[in-house]
């Protein structure tokens, strides 16, 4: 075996090691709510985190771009800058049948997606200061039904 041959088969075998090792938590490390604010503000292209939270808010969008989207937020207050709100897309939210009539607040919610600091623009002013046109949201984004579990035994 030449070198070269040793060298490659010795990369595929510690590239298969690697993989094999690798647990789908390491991709998408376990993280407080402080933490997850704290990693999306420093990472503008977004971070891959895991947190769970009981659910404080939930937001049914029915009209303009995001219509469809359903919001769980781990404050009342999903503008509050310490809140991280789980952007949840339509096609994810019919797998996990969350309805306007599911009563999800109080229950608790595992995520794994990814966290970004997203700028929300305001019209006519902001909430937290009038004259802002804009502010800033955490918010971890799940596409797919399976990035997030709701304990449904729990918030009865």
């Amino acid at each position: 075996m030449s070198i070269r041959q040793f060298f490659l088969l010795s990369l595929a075998l510690l590239a298969t090691m690697t993989y094999a090792g690798e647990k789908a938590d390491d991709e998408y490390p376990a993280h407080t709510l402080e933490d997850v604010v704290t990693l999306a503000a420093q990472h503008p292209p977004g971070v891959k985190v895991t947190v769970n939270f009981p659910i404080a808010r939930v937001g049914f969008l029915k009209k303009g771009p995001a219509a469809g989207h359903v919001f769980l937020n781990s404050m009342e207050d999903y503008r509050d800058p310490r809140s991280v709100n789980v952007n949840v897309f339509p096609h994810s939210a019919r797998r996990l049948k969350l309805s306007p009539e599911a009563a999800l607040v109080g229950k608790t919610i595992e995520v794994q997606g990814l966290a970004m600091r997203v700028r929300i623009r305001c019209h006519n002013g902001c909430p937290q200061d009038a004259n802002a046109n804009h502010y800033f949201q955490t918010q971890i984004f799940v596409r797919e039904g399976d990035d997030a579990q709701i304990d449904e035994t729990n918030g009865e």
